[in-house]
């Protein structure tokens, strides 16, 4: 994959404390389509490309991949098709920022990719989804999402996430060598890097943050940052980082900050549904009332069940986070779909389908927030063979009833999804 260290991101604490932090390695590149499941027709269909709705038109898969999209595509004989009439094609969804820890990682991933995640990735590893993304990069995880991931993160000693139970993991020490600790973190394997700058427990110097993100740039690594404040998010920023990988919830945005964010050209992966949930603005009857009950596996509803921590959202609203979102959006700065899956009252591929509804109460229109969970994540980290509806790309595909580009919660009534045009799950 090809990682530019043009963009910048930043990371936030609170929603890493909360899922699973340890060490991780992987690597970058787009993986090739796993051979496909013969060939597949949607005819009359809706199709969401990514960027815009197309009508009534046909989209034909061979061996894993999209072969051609328009209404004078011949279907040839013996063809599996489906009558999309009524309903809507789109790429498969990534989340931006999730977390598999050691519990479950495989039905982690199957889970996010019923709910039509096809692609993760991962803002810290563990040691269990270092495996799984070698797996992932050899086309041998036809029953789960995709994984990229950021390997084991820079933090200092007593850090966050060294207070989380799990393996120990390397950290940067004053004094270390900054530019060696960076390749050791490539040498595993991270497809980007991942600074945690988190100033509720020790943290890096500005000095270090500086430092770190020119060596992982030499290293034409992206960098994304963990941050809770916005004065964090300024200093991330001006540091030269290429994302934001939550975005604060401690104060309205101020004046400018949104427009220093595009004259920076950072993206950012707001992570609102755990904003939501951390500041206990959550309603559960989101998921209850939606058309998922089959898809809804033991791991899933564990996850959405568990309570988040008492006072740990003390002096957040979601409302702030709203409002910074709303400006990054105005001033142009690229918004990723990622929740923090599987925090306390999230769960892997469900509560992507929440976070489209928030974005789009930032003041996205329904095909911008589809664009965040497939086009705009796929431009921003380098995937070049997915993200899209076009020939030539993998056949990863989320048909649903109705139509998401007028109203994005049509997303939850999934008729089916492909994962390089092999159904998933024979749902």
């Amino acid at each position: 994959m090809d990682m530019k260290p043009r963009l910048k991101i930043v990371v936030m604490r609170l929603f890493v404390v909360l899922a699973l932090a340890a060490p991780l390695l992987g690597r970058a590149d787009s993986a090739a389509a796993p051979p496909g499941g013969g060939t597949l027709a949607f005819r009359n269909v809706d199709v969401f490309d990514g960027d815009r709705i197309i009508r009534r038109t046909t989209v034909l898969v061979r061996d894993g991949m999209i072969r051609a999209v328009g209404p004078e595509t011949v279907v040839p004989p013996s063809t599996e098709v489906v009558d999309g009439r009524g309903q809507t094609l789109l790429p498969g969804f990534f989340d931006a920022h999730t977390h598999l820890g050691s519990f479950q990682p495989e039905q982690s991933l199957a889970d996010a990719l019923a709910f039509g995640v096809t692609t993760e990735l991962e803002m810290w590893g563990s040691v269990a989804s270092a495996a799984l993304r070698r797996k992932a990069a050899d086309g041998e995880l036809p029953g789960g999402a995709d994984l990229r991931t950021a390997g084991t993160g820079v933090t200092v000693p007593g850090g966050h996430p060294t207070q989380m139970d799990g393996p120990a993991f390397p950290v940067l020490a004053p004094g270390d060598d900054v530019q060696a600790f960076v390749d050791a973190r490539i040498a595993e394997g991270g497809d980007y890097l991942k600074v945690v700058y988190e100033h509720a427990f020790p943290t890096l110097t500005r000095a270090q943050l500086d430092d770190v993100v020119a060596a992982a740039h030499r290293r034409d690594r992206l960098v994304v940052v963990h941050v809770t404040l916005q004065r964090d998010a300024r200093d991330a920023i001006a540091a030269g980082v290429d994302g934001l990988v939550h975005i604060f919830a401690d104060t309205p945005p101020a004046a400018g900050f949104a427009a220093l964010a595009a004259r920076q050209h950072v993206f950012v992966v707001p992570t609102l549904s755990v904003f939501e949930a951390v500041t206990g603005a959550s309603d559960p009857a989101w998921w209850k009332a939606a058309p998922f009950a089959s898809r809804i596996t033991p791991s899933v509803r564990a996850s959405l069940q568990r309570p988040m921590p008492a006072g740990l959202g003390a002096g957040m609203k979601l409302a702030h986070a709203v409002a910074a979102v709303a400006a990054l959006h105005r001033a142009g700065v690229p918004i990723l779909a990622g929740t923090d899956a599987p925090s306390p009252g999230l769960a892997h591929g469900l509560s992507l389908h929440r976070e489209l509804e928030l974005l789009v109460r930032c003041g996205l229109t329904p095909s911008q927030a589809l664009a965040a969970a497939t086009s705009v994540p796929a431009r921003v980290f380098g995937f070049h063979d997915r993200g899209r509806i076009a020939p030539g790309l993998r056949a990863d595909l989320l048909l649903v009833d109705g139509d998401p580009t007028a109203d994005v919660r049509a997303t939850r009534a999934i008729a089916g999804v492909w994962k390089a045009g092999v159904k998933a799950g024979g749902r």
